[in-house]
């Protein structure tokens, strides 16, 4: 009989070890962990090794796990990051541990996250997972939490592994282009100072010192929760994806252009949804979407209580994108705003909802493209057949006469877009009014083409004259007034007999468009003094040919009609009209008519804007 003892006492050492060498024999070695896996110290070249739902072989080639004799664990196919919890390291020790393997440039294994498990990790832990790795992946949504705010200063980080010079174009094939996907990271409602989710690296959003290439990629299915920056993208980032990225709470953040930037070529935003702009921790101010240069191409997304800023030289477009305040009832709110001296914007068929209730600034501003820039072409705000509702209580012309402590963001003009910028309309726009008003609200005072000239009356020529408009001046005088902040233009009619005095401008227009006209105005004569007179409106379609085609008058509210005895308030007038076939130009004449009461003073009214808009 053969003594086994006698024959392995100098070769096994416990009986754990013994079944480990017998399953070896059979390739079945199951180690509990990967913690056991390292400490077992009698590895042989080409064994094959589990631990859980991974597998591994022993090998020569150098990888982060090193064992006995100079050999290497490798991992074989996918690496399930529970494997590595042997019961005594926290997760952030053994999340580490695993994100350290499968992030080596000699690894490149992906690290598979369950989706049932919360991940919980100390102010400390920061980590990086490169593009050209096999990234992180959860088949569902796993939780990742950070106790405190990141000491590194951003949760997780996506970067190249390449700096520019290197022979990048061949290396980045090697990449499985997703790096990250199925990841909810912070916690809603528990704001956190630094970045949740950083994209690439550099010394600072301002050089490209330590700069990576960053691209070639899709981020998929991820969550980034209450960092003051959500998302922010450094220099070195350009052609990348982010697909049903969600984010709400904080900013996301983009590099302003310096002289030898390389970034943001064809960054797409896909079925992307990002809400709820919370105050941020470092600075108390809400968050934003801050497009700052770079080309960003948005599919499908939505913007709710959230403000969208394209700034500096940023080209963003926009398809078929979703803005709306659900739930709120903030009387100062924002969309979107194209303020750069460069920046560009493109809306396609965006539905635009904007709740019934009192709203007193301009939800879209735009002031890129104005005359007064220096380049006052490079940049604007383009609506391609939008969709928007007439609520009734959308009013910030009436922002500078709340009194509630409340500095609004408006110019104190009815229109969708702020800010006297370039405004284009291309198509037709959907004006949804079935819950609301049927009082459509014009898109833009300069609507490219689709407006009138100098509509708040503000721009003068060289010799002092109104820029666009012609003036009757049959009786009396019209000129241009300071009422506050404001210029305001100023009719004068004497009202001895039947007069008239005003101004008028014409326009292009196709048949079947839609005209808008609103105008605000005020008296400046007390009912008394001239009972009868009142203010028109005429709007007179025509052919080339100055031959009429159909015209119709509105008469204003007159004097006598002011019982109230507020006569010297602001008044808003609309006026509704399609434009009828043939007429492909139309006249628009805006009135003071006297009484012709013999002896009577004269009568004045202001009127502070007038904009049309041809939709």
């Amino acid at each position: 009989m053969i003594d086994l003892k006698v024959l392995l006492q100098n070769k096994i050492s416990s009986i754990e070890e013994l079944a480990q060498t017998l399953l070896q024999a059979f390739n079945l070695v199951n180690f509990k962990n990967v913690s056991s896996l390292l400490t077992f110290r009698k590895h042989r070249v080409g064994d094959v090794l589990s631990t859980g739902r991974t597998q591994w072989i022993v090998c020569t080639e150098p990888t982060p796990f090193e064992v006995n004799n100079s050999l290497y664990l490798k991992a074989i196919g996918d690496v399930f990051v529970e494997d590595f919890n042997d019961g005594k390291m926290s997760q952030s020790e053994y999340v580490s541990l695993a994100n350290d393997f499968c992030m080596a440039q000699s690894t490149g294994n992906r690290l598979v996250f369950d989706a049932d498990i919360t991940y919980e990790f100390s102010h400390d832990t920061s980590f990086n997972i490169y593009v050209e790795s096999g990234g992180w992946y959860c088949s569902g949504n796993c939780r990742l939490v950070w106790k405190g705010a990141p000491k590194a200063g951003y949760a997780i980080k996506v970067l190249g592994r390449f700096a520019y010079g290197h022979h990048y174009a061949s290396l980045v094939n090697n990449s499985n282009y997703c790096p990250l996907e199925g990841f909810n990271i912070g916690n809603y409602n528990q704001m956190l100072s630094g970045i949740g989710l950083c994209i690439g690296s550099s010394v600072s959003l301002s050089s490209m010192n330590s700069a990576v290439v960053t691209s070639k990629f899709t981020i998929k299915r991820v969550s980034v929760f209450d960092f003051d920056d959500v998302i922010v993208f450094y220099p070195g980032v350009w052609a990348c994806e982010l697909h049903q990225v969600n984010t709400m709470g904080g900013s996301w953040q983009t590099p302003f252009y310096f002289n030898g930037l390389d970034f943001g070529e064809s960054i797409k935003l896909t079925n992307c949804f990002i809400a709820d702009n919370h105050r941020r921790v470092v600075d108390n101010e809400l968050g934003k979407v801050n497009f700052n240069t770079g080309e960003f191409i948005v599919y499908g997304s939505s913007f709710n209580n959230m403000r969208v800023v394209v700034n500096g030289d940023a080209v963003v477009k926009m398809n078929c994108p979703h803005f709306e305040n659900p739930q709120s009832k903030a009387k100062n709110k924002r969309f979107l705003e194209v303020v750069g001296s460069h920046a560009y914007c493109v809306l396609d068929k965006p539905q635009i909802v904007i709740r019934d209730t009192p709203i007193y600034s301009n939800l879209f501003y735009c002031k890129a493209g104005t005359t007064k820039n220096r380049h006052p072409y490079a940049g604007g705000l383009v609506f391609i057949s939008p969709s928007y509702n007439a609520a009734s209580n959308y009013r910030p012309d009436l922002a500078p006469f709340q009194d509630d402590d409340i500095e609004y963001e408006s110019d104190g003009y009815l229109e969708l877009v702020g800010g006297g910028g370039r405004v284009y309309l291309e198509g037709g726009a959907h004006i949804n009014s079935l819950f609301y008003s049927n009082s459509p609200i014009p898109i833009s005072r300069n609507l490219v083409g689709r407006s009138l000239i100098n509509s708040d009356f503000s721009q003068l020529n060289q010799s002092n004259v109104l820029s666009g408009w012609r003036v009757l001046e049959d009786a009396g005088k019209v000129r241009i007034v300071n009422i506050g902040n404001n210029k305001t233009l100023r009719i004068d009619c004497d009202s001895e007999m039947f007069r008239t005095n005003g101004v008028y401008q014409e326009i292009d227009c196709r048949a079947s468009s839609l005209l808008m006209l609103t105008m605000k105005y005020r008296w400046e004569t007390e009912p008394h003094d001239a009972a009868n007179s009142f203010i028109s409106i005429e709007v007179e379609f025509r052919e080339r040919d100055s031959s009429e085609v159909i015209s119709s008058r509105r008469k204003l509210k007159g004097l006598s009609d002011h019982t109230d005895g507020k006569t010297m308030n602001w008044n808003m007038a609309h006026i509704y009209k399609i434009v009828p076939a043939g007429a492909n130009n139309v006249l628009i004449r805006l009135l003071l008519n006297s009484n012709g009461t013999i002896g009577a003073n004269n009568v004045a009214a202001s009127i502070d804007s007038s904009i049309v808009n041809l939709i």
